[in-house]
């Protein structure tokens, strides 16, 4: 019986042989826009690739449409565009992609760290205006000796605490159920009710946590007003997890020296933003973990889970998922 698998036209152009090859006959691909009036019949796909449409339904309703559907593998981390109660009352199995995307986003939080320290912008500027300024030209810092506080301590979390370290930095970290081993890359592990205590002592606060029912709205006023003077906050997560007015304001009174987004609350974030004018935001699309690497990690893992499943073996699957907690 040959297995149908729904995916974006994109994710199939460029990983179809290597998906195929896992059950050569068994399988056939499904590429689809996501909505579009072209797309292919979805009824009888048993298995679902979220990622990479371009199509102009999300993926929850396209999985309404998908009666066989037993299994569905997000290429993200991130499960609020997938979470309903039909899935869950379906009893469908869901894989999803958490730390595959880990060096891409650490290297991208350390590289903006490090433009917003050295003050990257103006000498940039300085160079397309040929100009050969003196060295105190804009103030500038470093991120040795400094301290970073991580707000969701998964895999990501855990690969950004082992890089920031070994560039001298003490690491925070705040995550639901601390349990500090000694081989864990931290100087402090803190519960989520602690989560003011490590905003008030971190001069960097990276938010790494998914978004669900417990951390929609958690970065609001009151957290923001906690944050040490000064201090940079970066969100590679979910918008949603910021309160973005009450972030604008922080920005604007001077608290905060900086905030790094590469999420937002609205995605595209609509062009007439405050945020898209302000001296000390840093603005980037949703990008942070999006390369050619990244895919194929995602793509190696479905593979992975894919020979579990194939075998009778769906509980074997790496990164299983349960969705109640991210209703």
């Amino acid at each position: 019986m040959t297995i149908e698998i729904v995916l974006s036209r994109r994710l199939a152009e460029k990983f179809r042989a290597q998906i195929e090859k896992v059950a050569l006959g068994q399988l056939r691909l499904v590429p689809i826009r996501s909505g579009d009036p072209s797309d292919p019949d979805v009824t009888n796909a048993e298995i679902a690739i979220n990622g990479d449409f371009d199509g102009p339904k999300p993926f929850r309703e396209i999985a309404a449409t998908m009666p066989r559907l037993k299994w569905i593998h997000s290429a993200s981390a991130g499960l609020n565009d997938i979470a309903s109660r039909d899935l869950v009352e379906r009893g469908v199995w869901v894989t999803n992609s958490a730390g595959v995307y880990a060096p891409s986003m650490v290297e991208y939080v350390l590289a903006m760290l490090v433009i917003a320290e050295r003050n990257l912008p103006g000498w940039l500027a300085a160079q397309r205006e040929r100009r050969w300024l003196p060295w105190t030209a804009f103030p500038d810092g470093e991120l040795y000796r400094k301290r970073m506080g991580i707000i969701g301590y998964g895999a990501t979390g855990r690969y950004l605490a082992q890089a920031a370290r070994a560039l001298g930095m003490e690491v925070w970290a705040c995550r639901r159920t601390p349990a500090l081993i000694g081989t864990e890359p931290l100087d402090r592990l803190l519960t989520a009710f602690e989560i003011p205590t490590l905003l008030e002592a971190c001069d960097y606060v990276v938010v790494a946590a998914s978004l669900n029912s417990t951390t929609r709205g958690l970065i609001s006023t009151d957290e923001l007003r906690r944050m040490k003077p000064g201090a940079i906050l970066v969100n590679i997560a979910r918008g949603k997890i910021v309160d973005e007015a009450a972030l604008i304001s922080a920005l604007r009174d001077g608290r905060l020296r900086a905030a790094i987004l590469d999420v937002t609350s609205v995605e595209p974030l609509p062009a007439d933003s405050p945020l898209w004018d302000m001296p000390n935001v840093f603005i980037t699309p949703h990008i942070s973990g999006n390369t050619r690497g990244g895919y194929q990690r995602t793509v190696d893992l479905f593979c992975a889970n894919l020979r579990l499943y194939l075998a009778g073996q769906p509980e074997r699957m790496g990164n299983l998922v349960d969705l109640r907690s991210h209703l």
